[in-house]
């Protein structure tokens, strides 16, 4: 849930973030963080790391612009992408996986050897619960045999972390990465966010840098357009698929109805929620691209299930009607 407090403005923001972590001036900032995520050893702690794509003031923020991650290089030439998520979209574990096999894919083997392909580590900070098998808010996935729970290789890591699982209650302020959480969760108790930028210098430092964006007229406007587009998006999608679920139930009963026994109505039932998904998805075109030709509405309501899910994950991936229309074509 985004928060709105005068006095600093809200980490979760992609744009706020990246300016706090993905900002050359910041970068010590970036280290403990990394550090804390990544827990590693004395002789693995990261001292330095090279941004990728740094934080670059935009000219202009609408809803078109993608989410802002921060990509980067350690030391040990590890490849990292981290990106702060504030809206469940429900396609976060096929997104993270696409996006870190790509990365680790568009590497250049120029000595024709697989073993000098970097590891890929992604790190996914989310406001909202994903993972429902576990409690713990710092979960870490690899490639691994299911029976033994053997790695197959660590050249892929996937690293979510859940920022509502953390209760300010049972939170150690002694333990690193429990102070960025709470830091990021804000809820804005300033007493304890005061308590933590004085106990921890990097953290302080990130206080600072969104105090100092806040009192900036330009950067404070861009942050207030971003926020605003992620705001819009987050409640179209969520009213779309409140009206989606509501129709889908509606012509279900009603198909049911007319079969007028038990498996006409599971029948109806489950034809409802097809076309209720599918009409979702045509809503959320719509709101994209501001036009879909007819024949494609009607190749949309046609789909089966599967397909319509795979659509539905890959929908902000989708930049053209042509993308689209290639997808469904597949």
């Amino acid at each position: 849930m985004l928060i709105d407090v005068p006095e600093i403005l809200d980490p979760k923001v992609d744009l706020a973030f990246k300016k706090v972590f993905g900002s050359q001036e910041n970068k010590s900032i970036l280290l403990s963080f990394l550090n804390a995520v990544l827990n590693w050893t004395a002789e693995q702690k990261i001292a330095d790391v090279k941004i990728l794509n740094p934080y670059l003031e935009p000219e202009n923020i609408d809803d078109s612009v993608g989410i802002l991650d921060i990509k980067l290089q350690l030391e040990n030439d590890d490849l990292v992408d981290v990106e702060m998520q504030i809206g469940n979209l429900g396609n976060m574990e096929r997104r993270s996986s696409y996006y870190a096999c790509r990365m680790f894919g568009d590497q250049n083997i120029s000595s024709g050897r697989y073993q000098d392909l970097n590891r890929v580590i992604a790190i996914n900070i989310l406001d909202f619960t994903r993972i429902k098998l576990t409690k713990r808010y710092h979960t870490i996935f690899r490639l691994r045999e299911t029976q033994e729970n053997i790695d197959l290789t660590d050249a892929i890591e996937i690293h979510f972390i859940e920022l509502p699982k953390l209760k300010q209650e049972i939170a150690s302020y002694t333990n690193p990465l429990d102070r960025w959480v709470v830091f990021l969760k804000g809820g804005w108790d300033m007493e304890l966010i005061d308590r933590l930028a004085k106990e921890d210098p990097a953290i302080g430092k990130a206080k600072r840098v969104l105090e100092q964006m806040a009192s900036n007229p330009r950067e404070r406007e861009l942050y207030e357009l971003r926020r605003k587009a992620i705001l819009d998006r987050n409640s179209a999608l969520y009213e779309a698929k409140m009206e989606g679920i509501a129709e889908g139930k509606a012509e279900g009963k009603v198909e049911g109805k007319v079969e007028g026994i038990a498996e006409g109505k599971a029948e109806g039932k489950a034809e409802g929620k097809v076309e209720g998904q599918a009409s979702l998805l045509l809503r959320q075109l719509k709101k994209k691209f501001g036009y879909l030709p007819v024949e494609m509405e009607n190749r949309v309501m046609s789909m089966p299930e599967e397909k319509l899910q795979e659509l539905a994950e890959a929908i902000f991936d989708l930049e053209t009607i042509d993308d689209v229309n290639s997808f469904i074509s597949k």
